[in-house]
């Protein structure tokens, strides 16, 4: 196995979150026909989705 395949491998085997740059590699990795991890992929530090929502104005 390549040394990437490897570091894909590791990260989902480990469900812990990975940054933005670790999480495009594996998405083009996943796009030219890599396999998915049953539990979907790791959770992206800093990603813009996972702020809070902001309580309305009174």
């Amino acid at each position: 196995m390549s040394k990437f395949s490897d570091k894909v491998k590791s990260l989902f085997s480990r469900r812990k979150p990975v940054t933005s740059e670790d999480a495009a590699d594996i998405s083009e990795w996943v796009n030219e026909g890599g396999a998915l991890h049953p539990e979907g992929p790791p959770k992206v530090i800093g990603d813009p989705q996972d702020k809070p929502p902001t309580a309305p104005d009174r």
